[in-house]
């Protein structure tokens, strides 16, 4: 099992170069104590998986290969089965409405996932057992949704995979700067999910991705 901090660290993008992460921000995203995410550190460090260098931090080789050791099992356990995420509903940052909404976003969701979106995104917090579910989805070649920019504003790329909730055409959606963590996952539809399946914060919903075709 690969740790949350692992994971963190992976999302940070501390596979690639080093960073500037504090244990404090790593306490907090895992939501452990401060002197519980120190001693996880020491102890990644201590098997190799972690280097530390003038308060910057990077993961290693040896913890790229865990990790791709780890995606390689979980795909294998998977052949043969839909994957399906169970996560909680909870509030989200309030922008998702924002960014789904434009124009430019809109006629591309039209055209690639067949349905124009709802202004709002579903929100759901997935346990940490299925993180690695989550990256294996990451591996399938994805729906893209092409950035833009507007004045001053850039508007990222988004990463969209098909899925059904309550029998509902929907997709998960990764947007390239998304403020989220790994434990969220973003959802869009045509409907107002939560009116239509009259869903509450708290509200536990399984969510079926779609077989590539």
């Amino acid at each position: 099992m690969i740790s949350e901090i692992v994971f963190y660290l992976l999302q940070k993008g501390a596979h690639k170069e080093e960073k500037r992460i504090t244990t404090g921000e790593i306490a907090e995203a895992i939501g452990v104590s401060q002197q519980t995410a120190s001693r996880k550190l020491i102890e990644l460090e201590n098997d190799g998986q972690l280097e530390r260098v003038g308060g910057k931090v990077r993961l290693t080789d040896k913890a790229i290969v865990e990790i791709r050791k780890c995606v390689s099992e979980v795909l294998e356990s998977l052949k043969g089965t839909g994957m399906v995420f169970r996560g909680k509903l909870v509030r989200g940052l309030g922008e998702g409405g924002f960014f789904v909404g434009q124009k430019e976003y809109a006629a591309q969701f039209k055209k690639k996932l067949g349905f124009v979106p709802f202004k709002g995104t579903l929100n759901l917090f997935i346990d940490a057992e299925d993180v690695e579910k989550r990256l294996t989805l990451r591996e399938r070649t994805p729906i893209t949704i092409t950035g833009f920019s507007k004045g001053k504003r850039n508007f990222g790329k988004i990463s969209a995979y098909k899925c059904v909730i309550g029998g509902l055409p929907c997709a998960i959606v990764f947007p390239e700067m998304s403020q989220h963590g790994l434990q969220t996952l973003e959802v869009i539809s045509s409907f107002n999910l939560r009116k239509e399946l009259k869903l509450e914060d708290g509200s536990f919903v399984p969510v079926e991705i779609v077989a590539d075709e």
